[in-house]
């Protein structure tokens, strides 16, 4: 049994690929040395932002022989095409076989090492990565520039090729120097690039700067520590200061500056308030150089936000309202003062179904006058995160109430997927009107999301409704929020909720079946089919799929009692008349007379009054059934 190390090097990666390549490169490796007939015990990665590393623990040594036949040309045929098979696998015409009316081309194989092997696998793993952004170069194609690659089994070297790239047995250390590290085997890998300063592990590296940001009190409000983990690969962890003058800015707006756009961490004082100082993660370089140029790259942007927020300060709010025409919105929404408009309707709708009361209903509305004032303003457009947050700033320095700039703040809420959500229930509906009409709007000029493309965000947007309607259980009329055809995508964000809690997807499917087009009765309805799984709902099942194939498209209508003449049928009809099967428990009751009712009653009599009569009497039990969801859509 050996041990496998690939190492691809890089110029620098994208926090982002390397994540991808982190989770990816494992899986790809292992099913590639599986193909090869050596899979390895275990696979594990280690991605920084110049290597992405795989170790696959416990190859064998080999494969063993493997014997092929492959069928060719049949026996009668010509002595040049029996030849040229011959010739094709490496055998005499001599040595095929007939049988079956073909000859055979037979051969036993042989036994190949694993040192063999490896090349094309790995080549093969590093060829199949993908990333949504791509370099080309004279060697290939991949998310940058591969300038080394190493590949090792045990102790040697492996003959592997990739991107034009032939593998080594050694690395290459930091920045900036190009000094060859020699690497030993998968065994010694970390420790020969520790010993040069490069922590390859990301837990390690991960470690190692939240010990640094723990010991100088530092901060994470917008977590990018997650991110910085992928920027560096020999963390070094400085503090850097900055004019004690910008703390008098909002707290975000330095917050922002630090985090958003240079990746450093904030320091908070023993009060909770911030300090004139913040931590910066280096990789490597004259510590007191890269300190002053992060200060001098901070103070440059804290005095463009100082300016521009000064400025907006003195436009005004009601100014910025009144820009809103000018700026354009998706194409076919109009302009942001023509969307600000279509969320009073929306807001109102929704307070509307739900029984909100007055006060909220008076704040939502008033925020959503007011929401997207702040698109215009010069802090957004230096600042991009601070979207909601500058317009809530704003109202307030116009003397809005705070529940009105509460709301304007969190509309926004969630900016990703399972992200916080709106506690102000102002907020909330602003949010999901906001959400809504930028999906309607979109779909509407056929805009809707294709493939990984997404770029006006309509999944999150969508998702974004979702969690709220059921965080608060709230009813949406989903049709009049996105339009007809985006309900589907819509409802397609409830998958990943429910699958995670263990309802099916032919379970999800039911319930979408049903007609139902609000996600919190979608839901309720998908969560009640998961409980009640079992022998009771495959009668129900059973019993829905015989009344829907005889029923076909008769559409429910008035029974008349007077040509009710047998009593299955008249029990029947009884119990759909007393409501039953509304709820699954007493679906599963009526699944007893509707088995009797088949087993007593032809529903194709002669009499076409009576058959016409029989048929509205199965479409109606079908279409009562029916609203607890699609029973054809589960197994059995």
């Amino acid at each position: 049994m050996a041990d496998l190390l690939l190492e691809v090097g890089c110029e620098e990666l994208p926090a982002a690929h390397c994540r991808l390549a982190e989770e990816a490169l494992p899986g790809l490796l292992a099913a590639e040395l599986e193909r090869a007939g050596i899979p390895a015990e275990t696979v594990g990665a280690h991605v920084a932002p110049r290597r992405l590393a795989a170790i696959a623990r416990g190859l064998p040594e080999g494969r063993e022989a493997q014997r092929q036949e492959v069928r060719g040309p049949r026996a009668g045929a010509p002595e040049q095409a029996r030849q040229g098979f011959a010739r094709k696998h490496g055998l005499s015409v001599d040595a095929l076989e007939e049988r079956d009316g073909f000859v055979w081309a037979v051969s036993e194989g042989a036994a190949v090492s694993a040192s063999e092997l490896v090349a094309a696998a790995v080549a093969a793993a590093v060829g199949r990565l993908q990333f949504p952004r791509t370099m080309r170069w004279p060697g290939g194609r991949f998310s940058r520039p591969i300038r080394w690659l190493v590949c090792k089994l045990g102790t040697d070297v492996v003959a592997a090729h990739v991107a034009g790239v032939a593998s080594t047995g050694g690395s290459r250390g930091p920045r900036p120097g190009k000094e060859a590290v020699s690497i030993g085997s998968a065994g010694t890998y970390l420790d020969d690039l520790r010993a040069h300063g490069v922590l390859v592990d990301a837990g390690e590296r991960r470690a190692a700067i939240r010990a640094g940001l723990e010991e100088h009190g530092a901060s994470d409000p917008m977590a990018k520590l997650e991110e910085v983990v992928y920027l560096v690969e020999r963390p070094h962890v400085l503090v850097g200061e900055f004019p004690a003058r910008y703390l008098d800015l909002p707290e975000r707006i330095p917050i922002t500056a630090m985090q958003s756009h240079q990746r450093y961490f904030p320091i908070r004082a023993a009060d909770g308030g911030l300090e004139p100082r913040f931590v910066v993660i280096s990789n490597g370089g004259d510590a007191d150089v890269v300190r002053r140029g992060n200060e001098e790259v901070l103070v440059g942007r804290l005095d463009d936000a100082r300016f521009a927020y000064d400025r907006d300060r003195q436009l005004g709010l009601d100014a910025m309202v009144g820009e809103l025409d000018r700026v354009s919105f998706i194409e076919g929404g109009g302009s942001l003062a023509d969307k600000a408009a279509r969320l009073g309707p929306l807001v109102e709708a929704l307070c509307d179904r739900n029984d909100v009361d007055a006060a909220v209903r008076a704040t939502a509305l008033r925020a959503a006058a007011l929401c997207k004032a702040d698109l215009v303003s010069r802090l957004v457009g230096e600042f991009s995160a601070l979207q909601g947050y500058a317009g809530s700033v704003y109202a307030r320095i116009a003397g809005e109430g705070e529940e009105v700039c509460a709301a304007i703040a969190e509309h926004h809420r969630p900016d990703e997927a399972g992200g916080e959500l709106p506690a102000n229930a102002a907020g909330a509906l602003v949010a999901v009107a906001d959400k809504g009409d930028t999906v309607q709007v979109a779909f509407g000029a056929g805009l809707e999301p294709t493939g990984s493309r997404d770029p006006y965000g309509l999944r999150r947007a969508a998702a974004g409704v979702v969690a709220i309607a059921l965080e608060r259980g709230w009813r949406v009329d989903l049709p009049g929020l996105v339009g007809e055809g985006a309900v589907g995508f819509v409802l397609d964000r409830l998958e990943p909720l429910l699958l995670d809690e263990g309802v099916t997807i032919e379970e999800l499917r039911a319930a979408r079946g049903s007609g139902a087009t609000e996600p919190v009765e979608v839901t309720a309805l998908a969560r009640a089919q998961h409980a009640f799984a079992g022998p009771r709902r495959d009668a129900v099942r059973d019993a829905y799929g015989r009344c829907a194939r005889i029923a076909g498209d008769t559409a429910a209508g008035h029974v008349d009692d007077a040509l009710l003449s047998d009593p299955a049928e008249r029990a029947l009809a009884g119990e759909l008349a007393s409501g039953a099967g509304g709820t699954l428990e007493s679906a599963a009751e009526l699944a007893g007379a509707i088995e009797r009712f088949f087993e007593e009653v032809l529903v194709m009599a002669e009499d076409e009054a009576v058959r016409q009569n029989r048929l509205r009497l199965v479409a109606g039990v079908r279409d009562r059934l029916r609203r607890l969801g699609d029973f054809a859509q589960l197994p059995g």
